[in-house]
């Protein structure tokens, strides 16, 4: 990662300035062109394996498969075979957490992530990513990995603002990163297969800006 440091600390400083006054930043390009084709490899050889199993809505016991509301196919990262670009992956998103920390002072102690595939015609409904009764994640983290993607295919992140519906286009190397309570967002469907990295960076549970 040396040969890039530059890049990532201007856009990672970006994000924070950008949480800071809006709650919502996207970054297109940031991450690097190798890293995001191994990543992209990993998670279609995931899916070409049947090694991607369908998302649910709820967590834990409580979770249901419910296509018409969320149709991807996920498998945590910390569940897959150990990769150099995984391990690339996460000690970007590791420096990423210490700028938002330093910057913020948001308390960020763990990252999680999955890969997510999208089949065409599939979508995820409007929603917010932190738990009604877990207030843990705090700031969510979407990384595409489409090369080649073009206008008409569709799969837009939406994220719903104050000022209006913002649609954000799932090509490879954009990251998307917003405050996991504030911002509602929804999946368009797509014309083609969708992947990505979608994550949550979390506080301790005894992490005293949660009382």
């Amino acid at each position: 990662m040396s040969e890039f440091p530059a890049v990532l600390t201007d856009g990672f400083t970006a994000v924070a300035e950008d949480l800071a006054v809006r709650g919502w930043s996207v970054q297109e390009q940031l991450l690097p062109v190798e890293l995001t084709a191994s990543l992209e490899q990993l998670c279609r050889q995931l899916w070409r394996s049947d090694d991607l199993s369908p998302a649910a809505i709820g967590r834990g016991a409580e979770g249901q498969v419910v296509p018409e509301i969320r149709g991807d196919y996920t498998r945590w990262l910390d569940d897959c075979p150990p990769h150099p670009a995984s391990e690339d992956f996460l000690g970007l998103m590791d420096s990423l957490r210490a700028v938002l920390n330093r910057s913020l002072f948001l308390g960020l102690d763990t990252f999680e992530t999955h890969f997510a595939l999208y089949p065409p015609g599939a979508g995820y409904r409007k929603h917010l990513d932190r738990f009604q009764d877990s207030p843990l994640r705090s700031v969510s983290v979407v990384t595409y990995l489409n090369r080649n993607w073009q206008p008409g295919d569709g799969g837009e992140l939406r994220l719903h603002l104050d000022e209006g519906a913002r649609d954000v286009a799932p090509r490879a190397g954009t990251v998307v990163v917003f405050l996991s309570d504030r911002i509602l967002h929804e999946v368009l469907p797509a014309k083609r297969e969708r992947a990505s990295l979608t994550g949550w960076f979390r506080r301790r549970p005894d992490n005293p800006l949660l009382r």
